[in-house]
């Protein structure tokens, strides 16, 4: 009789135990892996999606201690040796891409927005974001949202399929994918692939006192960059997205951030709360809260987000990339009491100050310093 497995997928007990996919950003698909002699999960990311077809994630636990150099603890809670290093991280190749950037205006995302932006200007910012096009399969005529860190490494590439007509993700099952697992029918995790920010590549030429702007949807993105280039705008791909992994290539930037609404401003709050949390990486950072400010609750639970907001503000029949109308500006300063300018100064040489006035809820704003 085989003995039971250590390490199984968690048990279904309702929403709470489906957790949002690494991989496809997919909410309540992804089920982590627990420990059975512990009870304990393992990390966040060590799970598979419940999308086999459409997404194909799974980190098994060998490939977790693997990845890290080390065995599950025994019961006595020592720790096994440390394995060999773990293998580098998954690259594309760089003609993969120059292939599939071939008619960009062919996808199914182009088509739409070369219509309603004009296609000067979309193929424009289409060039600048490598934006590729599916050629094979089920997804053909779906765009390649290619992910490129600041060192011209290509490190992932989604393929989202959209509605030409209407520029929305098609509502038809199986219309994501990655480029990895179509070309290999191998897991993000069994090919050790690592994800950054969409976009990232355009950093390495964008002055450092120019503010940067965050969203979560590469599409959302790409329209801003459309209308509102005064930005250099980059996604995360996901609410989730929004974390140490990927916005340490913004260190010593100017931030912004604009998550999208959501029906209960929980995106807004956890965006804010990872800001406050990761300030001291930056310049500066601040999540814009326009949106939460100037929405009704359709477009709450429509889950709008900035591109929507500065389509609204740009009239959708003018087609010249020329013309922009801007709606966004960036904030103003905050004006800093003493005791705030003095922890900020202590922050920058230890960011566990932050942590600990979060901790407190300290309100410095009303603090006074005294000398000695």
């Amino acid at each position: 009789m085989n003995a039971p497995h250590r390490f199984i997928l968690e048990p279904y007990k309702g929403g709470s135990t489906r957790h949002t996919c690494p991989g496809c950003g997919k909410p309540h698909e992804f089920t982590q892996y627990v420990d059975t002699e512990t009870g304990e999960l393992l990390p966040e990311h060590v799970g598979k999606c419940n999308r086999a077809d459409a997404c194909g994630y799974h980190y098994p636990p060998r490939d977790y201690f693997r990845d890290n150099g080390t065995r599950p603890s025994g019961s006595d809670g020592t720790q096994s040796k440390s394995e060999p290093p773990p293998r580098p991280p998954y690259l594309h190749d760089r003609a993969e891409v120059r292939a599939l950037r071939a008619h960009p205006e062919r996808n199914t995302l182009s088509t739409y927005w070369r219509e309603r932006i004009g296609a000067d200007r979309w193929d424009e910012v289409a060039k600048a974001y490598a934006l590729g096009t599916w050629q094979d399969g089920r997804l053909a005529g779906g765009v390649v949202y290619w992910q490129v860190d600041t060192h011209g490494h290509v490190k992932a590439g989604k393929i989202m399929q959209y509605d030409p007509t209407t520029g929305k993700r098609s509502k038809e099952e199986r219309t994501t994918s990655w480029v990895h697992f179509m070309r290999t029918r191998q897991s993000a995790g069994e090919l050790n692939v690592e994800q950054c920010l969409f976009g990232e590549h355009l950093l390495k030429g964008w002055p450092m006192d120019q503010p940067v702007a965050v969203v979560e949807s590469e599409k959302t993105a790409m329209i801003a960059a459309a209308l509102c280039p005064k930005y250099c705008w980059v996604a995360t791909g996901s609410k989730d997205g929004f974390k140490l992994a990927y916005l340490e290539a913004l260190t010593g930037r100017k931030v912004l951030a604009f998550p999208d609404l959501s029906r209960d401003g929980v995106a807004f709050m956890q965006w804010k709360e990872r800001a406050i949390e990761l300030g001291h990486l930056f310049a500066s950072i601040h999540v814009s809260d326009i949106l939460e400010r100037k929405a009704t609750e359709a477009d709450r639970i429509a889950g709008l987000d900035i591109g929507d907001h500065l389509l609204r503000f740009n009239d959708p029949t003018v087609k010249s990339s020329t013309t922009t109308i801007t709606t966004l500006s960036a904030p103003p300063p905050p004006i800093l009491s003493r005791a705030e300018v003095a922890v900020k100064r202590m922050a920058g040489r230890n960011p566990a100050i932050n942590t600990l006035v979060n901790l407190l809820d300290l309100d410095l704003s009303r603090a006074r310093v005294r000398t000695l």
